[in-house]
């Protein structure tokens, strides 16, 4: 997209919110939106799941970068409906009414979750959609199927919108990010196992990627890709993020000498 000047950023006070504000201040006009702004007072406080006054920072919006949600993927129908459901739904109804270009979606690897005991396979943008995870945290079996559910719903209404209405969208498969503490592969915790440490994200990687989304021309009004570091090994192919989008990520967790901490504790995962 060619310079973009105004960007809304939902979820601005998470973990990939925060730093995304800070990369791009000073850069864009940027408008802020959070349910909880934790003391930002560049942030808006607004309920996504709602509809509200909060729509009217959407209008003469170039793109919208929508981060917000419950981002525990463990979670039950009850916790998601809300914020990662209605808000979403909401969210691309206040782009078309204010006008807004192009739509960033943080989509998740979770909608391609269902691969996870399959060898041999390339998980590209057009492999089927399998969502749905199952992993440990703390000894304990958890499952993300209402979670990857929600983003492939996301994903999907995306596309619609697209075809229908001309919003162009860029739904971006995030790979693992850390959220407690520093996004470093000594944090990662040993019991997630080989298929979440593969498809790490650093922060630098991240930042890039959505500098690639928000300045990219693309040839058609919908887009999947993957968004994972340059971790050799992976089941991920993020050939085409960065054949499309010119992205080109630096890190590759394999060159780390000491990948796992020496002991290991529960956390969430984007």
């Amino acid at each position: 997209m060619r310079n973009p000047r105004i960007i809304l950023i939902t979820g601005a006070a998470g973990n990939m919110g925060r730093k995304l504000h800070q990369h791009w201040a000073g850069r864009y006009e940027l408008r802020l939106v959070d349910r909880d702004p934790r003391g930002d007072a560049q942030i808006l406080c607004a309920d996504l799941s709602h509809w509200g006054d909060w729509v009217e920072q959407f209008r003469g919006v170039d793109v919208v970068v929508h981060l917000a949600a419950n981002p525990v993927a463990h979670q039950g129908w009850p916790e998601l409906l809300g914020p990662n459901v209605d808000a979403l739904i909401h969210v691309y109804h206040a782009a078309l009414e204010g006008g807004v270009k192009r739509v960033i979606l943080a989509s998740s690897n979770h909608v391609l979750g269902g691969y996870q005991d399959e060898v041999g396979i390339r998980l590209r943008p057009e492999t089927i959609p399998k969502p749905g995870l199952r992993y440990c945290i703390d000894g304990k079996l958890q499952d993300s199927t209402p979670y990857a559910t929600a983003k492939l719903f996301g994903e999907r209404l995306g596309y619609c919108l697209a075809q229908s209405h001309g919003l162009e969208t860029i739904a971006v498969r995030l790979g693992w990010m850390w959220r407690d503490g520093k996004n470093i592969p000594a944090n990662l915790p040993r019991e997630r196992g080989e298929w979440f440490r593969l498809m790490w994200l650093s922060d630098r990687d991240f930042l890039h990627l959505m500098d690639c989304c928000l300045s990219a021309t693309i040839s058609q009004k919908f887009l999947i890709v993957n968004g994972m570091s340059n971790n050799t090994g992976m089941m991920w192919d993020v050939d085409s993020t960065r054949q499309i989008l010119g992205y080109q990520p630096l890190d590759d967790i394999t060159q780390y000498t000491d990948p796992w901490p020496a002991s290991s504790v529960g956390g969430r995962s984007v």
